[in-house]
């Protein structure tokens, strides 16, 4: 099987699970209670309220853009993020991250990932170029997809003892793959990517308080 007829299986497999939930739903209203409740011990078993996912213009390209405070510096939040090596230990939807060009502040990355509730992976290769410790921008060279473009960016706040955490993503699918339906997976997906950085941090930061007071 080609590339093109992957990617048009795929979107058959996204759009059939799309319909189903939407019929679902409009049989049964009284579950969405009960899903608003499942989503929100979801959150809570991450530690912080579920936020919010926005539809921005960036440079004349439509994002979707999410933002959260972590009570951790940004050289912490910047460990994290570019921690390759132990990425998929920290993003539950990251199945492959794999660092195959390294050129110091410019990185060739493979991801993999992993959309919930779609029973199909993504894979692509990914330009990535840092600017230490505030914003981490990437590009997509091929694999999966038109367009994969985002960014992190980190900025202090409360003194520098916290980030204001910046995390867009811009991705196109092309003809075989609506917008709407990678829209829509992003909406869903892109909250619990960024609690999940938010959890990292905010342990690394406990972790690094006891080790300090053990050490008095």
């Amino acid at each position: 099987m080609n590339h093109r007829s992957q990617m048009f299986s795929k979107c058959l497999v996204i759009s059939a699970l799309t319909l189903g939930s939407q019929i679902f739903n409009w049989q049964v209203p009284a579950n969405n209670a009960a899903l608003a409740k499942c989503q929100t011990a979801q959150s809570a078993d991450i530690g912080a309220e579920k936020p919010k996912v926005t539809d921005e213009t960036i440079d004349g390209k439509p994002y979707c853009v999410s933002r959260l405070i972590v009570k951790a510096r940004p050289d912490r939040v910047w460990q994290v993020l570019t921690d390759y090596r132990h990425a998929i230990n920290v993003f539950p939807l990251l199945k492959k991250c794999e660092v195959t060009q390294d050129h110091g502040a410019t990185k060739i990355v493979r991801h993999e990932i992993a959309p919930s509730g779609i029973p199909d992976t993504y894979e692509y290769l990914l330009e990535i170029r840092e600017t230490a410790p505030k914003l981490v921008e990437w590009h997509r060279l091929s694999g999966d997809f038109k367009n994969v473009d985002g960014f992190w960016k980190l900025e202090p706040v409360n003194v520098g003892a916290y980030t204001q955490v910046t995390y867009a993503s811009h991705v196109t699918g092309g003809f075989f793959e609506p917008q709407i339906l990678i829209r829509r997976q992003s909406h869903i997906d892109m909250p619990g990517t960024i609690l999940a950085l938010k959890k990292r941090s905010e342990s690394a930061v406990q972790i690094a308080s006891v080790g300090d007071s053990r050490a008095n």
